[in-house]
């Protein structure tokens, strides 16, 4: 279990059979929002996107979102052992730091966060391992993606990704940034933003881990602002489940 929690919530959060390019260019560029002054003119048909807009765009969405819930669906892909793994499910988030991976096979664990503790359910052994959300490094991870904030800024580095994992994982109408954490990172080397070009939302994302392994989900019928309740993210432990406190 502890392997699937450091996969799932480790961006440390959380692909297709096309991995990332490992030769990049272009240099990466230390994150900045650039004040809307200094963008070229709307009518110049040359102009390339700004992958700074682009997060800034991410940026707005979140800070104006308090919850949001969505289907997922989630392709795990380890280059070295050649597996492939399709996984579906509910999330449901809520500020401040909750959230609930809500996984329909019956063999993985869901996950929920109640913004001081993480249960981890594996409902075909009837086991839980519960923690506290403070000093989990690799929940935090996680919470800094999911909850945007200053720290997403400050903390990576971002451009336009490339033609190859653009190709692969693009959607139309979005834009795909790729961030690189600014210190390195002993779970993942890279993460993929595939942003909608009207709203800021992200609607797809793809983490590659140091293996090489790479997490892709998909996001569909998002809604936000939908005032859940935070009890709902509570994990009450059932009966003839056995918890294992850490």
């Amino acid at each position: 279990m502890e392997a699937f929690t450091i996969c799932a919530l480790s961006l440390g959060l959380f692909c297709s059979d096309v991995a990332l390019a490992d030769a990049i260019d272009a240099p990466l560029l230390p994150l900045s929002v650039a004040p809307a002054a200094a963008a070229a003119p709307a009518t110049a048909p040359d102009v390339k996107p700004s992958a700074s807009a682009v997060l800034a765009s991410v940026q707005s969405f979140y800070d104006g979102t308090t919850d949001l819930t969505c289907k997922f669906k989630q392709t795990y892909v380890h280059p070295v052992y050649g597996t492939r793994t399709v996984s579906s499910g509910d999330l449901r988030l809520k500020k401040p730091g909750m959230m609930v991976w809500d996984y329909e096979g019956k063999a993985d664990p869901d996950f929920y966060v109640d913004g001081q503790k993480l249960w981890v359910v594996e409902h075909d052994t009837r086991q839980v391992v519960s923690q506290k959300v403070e000093g989990n490094s690799n929940l935090a991870g996680a919470m800094k993606f999911l909850f945007g904030g200053q720290k997403l800024i400050k903390e990576f580095k971002v451009r336009m990704a490339p033609e190859q994992p653009t190709k692969s994982y693009g959607m139309p109408g979005h834009k795909v940034i790729e961030l690189k954490p600014k210190e390195q990172n002993p779970h993942y080397k890279s993460l993929l933003l595939i942003v909608d070009d009207l709203t800021g939302r992200v609607d797809s994302f793809v983490v590659r881990a140091q293996d090489n392994s790479t997490n892709h989900f998909v996001l569909t019928d998002v809604a936000s602002n939908q005032n859940l309740a935070a009890k709902d993210f509570k994990y009450v432990v059932p009966k003839g489940y056995v918890e294992t406190r850490q």
